[in-house]
């Protein structure tokens, strides 16, 4: 429902911008506007078990810290973001060739998780810590635009964006019962033995877990096609670095690789697109 609304949003200030002749904002001219698709990793550095532990309420701590999770039982680790995205690209007469392009991203259900498995234990012991949030994001790029026919153009250059996560929740779900006195991951042959299997029951719980601050800078590079003069198709691809940041908790190190889809509506007309093929 968000990304219709978005969509049609976005139709509504194309048709609305394209009745005037040009808009401008200060000294730069709207050129088009941008509609996204994208997904993209941002990998937190050396992700385990503690980055969602470290999240958690005080009282909830104690049930993970006390474990042992040996590195060698980690069976794999996701962030994963898609994103929805709704901008405008600006350009300045002084420096015809470049863009300025700056949007609003919203990426719904973000996913972060990280999974133990340890198969010594009959059927094997699993524990996975999950964390989904919604991300409201702000990104400005500077892109050079080199034209290489009338219809197809390569850009590239680099930009940054900065996000807020209002609200964070992490979940625990696991085969092994962490609410069993000084449970640790290494005794859980020992637990498994001493308590009677219809006594036995696996974890689920989710605690919320506050706001995140997320910021990155990113190389970028891309292409798009045109039509009629008045549509781009295009595609970008993304490389950055950046950090996640949680009020009172902990700041820690990302790594951002992002794949986008682009619907880009042309403004100003076929003259001034033709002059400059010139430069």
């Amino acid at each position: 429902m968000r990304k219709t609304t978005l969509v049609l949003l976005l139709f509504a200030v194309a048709f609305s911008l394209n009745a005037q002749s040009t808009f401008k904002i200060g000294a730069f001219t709207v050129k088009k506007i941008d509609f996204s698709l994208g997904y993209e990793t941002d990998m937190v550095n050396n992700l385990d078990y503690k980055y969602f532990v470290n999240q958690m309420p005080l009282a909830q701590q104690g049930l993970f810290k006390s474990s042992d999770f040996n590195p060698t039982t980690l069976y794999g680790g996701i962030c994963e973001n898609p994103s929805v995205s709704l901008g405008l690209t600006l350009t300045h007469p002084a420096l015809p060739n470049f863009e300025w392009r700056n949007a609003f991203a919203f990426k719904d259900e973000r996913v972060d998780a990280v999974s133990y498995y340890s198969p010594e234990f009959y059927d094997g012991e699993y524990v996975t810590f999950d964390s989904r949030h919604d991300e409201y994001t702000l990104e400005s790029a500077l892109i050079y635009k080199l034209p290489v026919t009338k219809f197809l153009n390569l850009y590239g250059g680099a930009g940054m964006n900065i996000g807020l996560v209002p609200s964070n929740e992490t979940c625990v779900f696991a085969s092994l019962d962490f609410n069993t006195d000084e449970l640790t991951y290494s005794n859980v042959q020992e637990i498994n033995q001493s308590v009677m299997s219809n006594d036995y029951q696996y974890y689920s719980e989710c605690y919320s877990t506050g706001a995140q601050l997320n910021q990155r800078v990113f190389l970028q590079g891309g292409m798009g096609v045109k039509f009629f003069n008045k549509i781009e198709l295009g595609l970008d691809l993304k490389y950055g670095y950046g950090y996640r940041a949680e009020p009172g908790t902990q700041v820690i190190g990302t790594n951002l690789i992002s794949s986008n889809l682009n619907l880009r509506y042309i403004l100003n007309d076929k003259k001034v697109e033709d002059t400059q093929l010139l430069y």
